[in-house]
């Protein structure tokens, strides 16, 4: 089968980050199952324009003024144009519901193709951290719900997202599946809690919604109120938020119990997660959380919000809750109360498994529709 994935214009398919992790492992996986996969997408970063990477097709397009218009790119308007019956794709995945790329790109190959097949994955929670994303709202849920008539099938990562999806675009249930995210392994095998000090980690994106800030403010309480000094909070990432999160840090004088990292490669990420004595994620939105589920799949035990999408993950043995906004000293118990005892992280339900059999649901939806059983 010949598949087209179209991510996101802000980054690459090659940039962490979640919803480039997904269309990447699934573009990956889908090759390694005998499928012609070819990722279509901006070229934000300047990287080539052309490039096989782990058995899939990267095109990437120049565009000078997507950043300007959220993401809309006459570049590939022509691109399709003049080369879509060369890409010849069975079936079209669109992922991203928050730039106008991925609106553009499924009326402008319905126009061309009415007869492709079409699949959408909004990735959407309820935050819209930018100004333009939270002005457009409403003209978005008016564009949504086109799109969800035009589009053969929907893929949501969680409940909390198909609810939402399901509200905003007034859509049946049944043109919607949830396929949970995956992990890149499944193992146990953790170093051994060190005795003369707690180690805590966040790893994605520094941008308020992702609540770092309640990060700071409850190492303050753990340090100052419980009186626990032996405590080092790593955090992994780049944002906009990072000088605002630098002052916090020295206003609060946790300064000396930080390590800021930027993105690291998998295996080094990876074993981050595996000598982390805790995960932190105390987001006021996620669409999923990939973070977390990784985390648990190394053995580490992991603090959310019970908010949104991460409220799922509370049935996975491991994984612990507290109210948003958080609380910092319950946080800081919270975390005295896990580093003193033997959590027991796992077994795990299917929503925690390795991407290959994420990819194999993916398959089945594509095979699904290319059948008729999705398509209108």
């Amino acid at each position: 089968m010949r598949i087209l994935l179209i991510p996101p214009p802000l980054a690459d398919v090659l940039s962490p980050g979640g919803i480039y992790k997904v269309v990447r492992e699934i573009a990956k996986n889908l090759s390694k199952r005998g499928h012609d996969v070819t990722v279509l997408q901006l070229n934000p970063l300047n990287r080539p324009n052309e490039e096989v990477y782990e058995g899939f097709k990267i095109i990437r397009i120049d565009s000078k003024i997507a950043n300007c218009l959220y993401g809309l790119n006459p570049e590939i308007y022509f691109y399709l144009k003049k080369h879509y019956r060369e890409l010849n794709p069975d079936v079209v995945h669109v992922h991203g519901y928050h730039s106008l790329l991925s609106i553009e790109s499924i009326f402008l190959i319905k126009k061309m193709d009415p007869d492709i097949y079409l699949v959408f994955s909004p990735h959407l929670d309820v935050i819209r951290s930018s100004f333009i994303g939270r002005y457009f709202w409403n003209i978005y849920k008016i564009i949504g719900k086109k799109i969800s008539k035009m589009v053969d099938h929907i893929v949501c990562a969680s409940n909390f997202e198909a609810n939402n999806i399901k509200k905003l675009f007034q859509i049946n249930e049944n043109k919607i599946s949830i396929i949970s995210h995956g992990v890149d392994v499944i193992n146990f095998n953790k170093p051994k809690k060190s005795k003369d000090v707690i180690r805590l980690l966040y790893a994605g994106y520094l941008i308020k919604r992702k609540g770092v800030q309640h990060l700071l403010r409850s190492l303050y309480s753990l340090i100052n109120e419980l009186h626990i000094d032996n405590v080092e909070l790593t955090l992994i990432g780049k944002g906009p938020e990072k000088n605002n999160l630098l002052e916090l840090a020295e206003q609060l004088k946790v300064e000396k119990h930080l390590r800021w990292k930027n993105f690291l490669p998998k295996s080094q990420f990876l074993e981050e997660l595996k000598k982390a004595d805790i995960f932190l994620l105390l987001s006021e939105s996620e669409a999923y959380g990939i973070a977390v589920a990784e985390a648990l799949a190394l053995g580490t035990p992991v603090i959310v919000t019970k908010r949104t999408a991460l409220e799922e993950f509370l049935n996975e043995p491991g994984c612990f809750g507290v109210d948003y906004p958080p609380d910092p000293k319950e946080v800081a118990e919270l975390i005295l109360k896990i580093a003193s005892s033997d959590v027991k992280v796992g077994p795990f339900s299917n929503k925690i498994r390795t991407w290959d059999k994420v990819a194999e649901d993916y398959e089945k939806i594509y095979l699904s529709i290319h059948q008729g059983e999705f398509h209108d």
